[in-house]
């Protein structure tokens, strides 16, 4: 149960973000609403990602031997894990960024004395 909780929150709502995300985006484009084409191309593959994982997780619960089963649940989780990158990878951007302006150096930090002050993730 814990399992299953943790990779609902790190890997499959991430992943449903994200491909909000891309779908607004999709149908910005297709409106002509304001995103264009080379943004559309880009999430495009989180969206295409998404789906895939989604058909895999279908497939896995059609299956009819274990082996299968567990080829289609490793492809699934493999899918929704990389359709969760982008929206995972902006939060620990923005997390750090956030960190480091209060660290000696950063905006509303101290004053840097040495470079020893300054923690490695904000060099």
């Amino acid at each position: 149960m814990v399992l299953a909780t943790i990779f609902c929150s790190l890997a499959v709502l991430p992943a449903i973000l994200s491909a909000f995300i891309a779908g607004a985006t999709m149908m910005s484009v297709l409106t002509g609403a304001g995103a264009t084409s080379n943004q559309a191309l880009q999430v495009s593959a989180v969206l295409a990602t998404f789906l895939a994982g989604v058909v895999a997780f279908v497939m896995m619960r059609r299956s009819v031997t274990a082996r299968k089963t567990w080829v289609w649940a490793g492809l699934a989780i493999i899918l929704v894990v990389a359709a969760s990158a982008p929206i995972v990878w902006v939060a620990i951007q923005a997390s750090a960024e956030e960190w480091c302006e209060y660290q000696p150096g950063g905006r509303g930090g101290s004053e840097i004395r040495s470079i020893d002050d300054v923690p490695a993730l904000c060099r």
